[in-house]
């Protein structure tokens, strides 16, 4: 096995580190594949069920009782139904936006030990909280500076045990990507914290890339272009909340960017098939 590179202080205070969320619920949309989404790198654990992942050009199967490590990119899953997940999602990435972990991810094993680091991740940021959804997880309250202190102590003991688990599986740190990967990633980054309603193809001034070349960088690393990475964002992210979120059809449409819902309701049933009440109802199409 190589021997894991070693960082100066200065390498390791450059990288980027950002908690995206650890939960423990069962899922909301069974027996459906989803739509190819963009994930960050994390961990999940099947606590029930069975999960079936698309990604990197083929379908893997994750168990009960197993974990997947994810790779940053893009994927689509299938959950069995009464499947449950204890899952963790984060960002660690160079100055440039560019992973720290991709190569060698996407792959299943039983993880005993990070699952304990999870589970107990899990209790120091929702207390006795037995389960928490997604878009709970996700949505983080206001809270004093010495919570949110705590909190980060916590993930950074995760990462510890995160890290030492992908060297014993010979997962090592991403190089330096090369400058034409770089702005993929810089170009991902950004699009991704863009407002849903932002769907006119635009590049911060700072960019130093045009919205052609952008264009033109996505289809030659992901196979889509800019704007349809945008519709693709905004129907991920719909979907999720139509299911587990109370809001009405007005206010999502709003959320989108959307004047009118009936605007709202006709991009939906074009790009599913269904209305967003039908959609709701069948819970996210049904089992097949």
């Amino acid at each position: 096995m190589p021997r894991p590179p070693e960082f100066t202080a200065e390498v390791w205070l450059g990288l980027r580190h950002e908690w995206l969320w650890v939960y423990r619920s069962p899922v909301p949309t069974p027996c459906v594949w989803s739509p190819e989404i963009s994930v960050p790198p994390g961990v999940f654990f099947v606590e029930r069920g069975k999960v079936r992942i698309r990604a990197d050009g083929k379908e893997i199967i994750v168990p009960r009782g197993q974990a997947f490590l994810t790779a940053p990119g893009l994927r689509q899953h299938w959950f069995a139904k009464g499947t449950q997940l204890l899952s963790v999602g984060f960002r660690s990435v160079w100055p440039d936006g560019a992973p720290l972990f991709r190569t060698g991810l996407n792959c299943v094993a039983r993880l005993p030990k990070l699952r304990l680091a999870t589970l107990e991740l899990f209790r120091r940021i929702h207390g006795t909280q037995k389960t928490v959804a997604y878009l709970e997880a996700t949505s983080a309250a206001a809270q004093g500076v010495a919570d949110w202190a705590r909190h980060d102590a916590a993930f950074h003991a995760w990462l510890v045990v995160f890290i030492d688990t992908l060297s014993k599986l010979g997962v090592q740190p991403e190089p330096r990507a090369d400058k034409s990967r770089r702005r993929v990633d810089q170009l991902i980054a950004w699009l991704n914290a863009r407002p849903l309603d932002q769907i006119t193809p635009t590049l911060p001034p700072d960019f130093a890339l045009g919205v052609r070349r952008a264009d033109q960088l996505l289809q030659q690393h992901l196979g889509i272009g800019l704007r349809a990475f945008l519709e693709r964002r905004r129907l991920t992210a719909v979907r999720e909340r139509i299911l587990v979120d109370a809001c009405t059809f007005k206010e999502l449409a709003h959320t989108l960017g959307f004047r009118h819902a009936s605007h709202f309701t006709a991009w939906f049933r074009r790009h599913t098939g269904l209305s967003p009440s039908a959609y709701r109802a069948g819970g996210g199409v049904g089992c097949a």
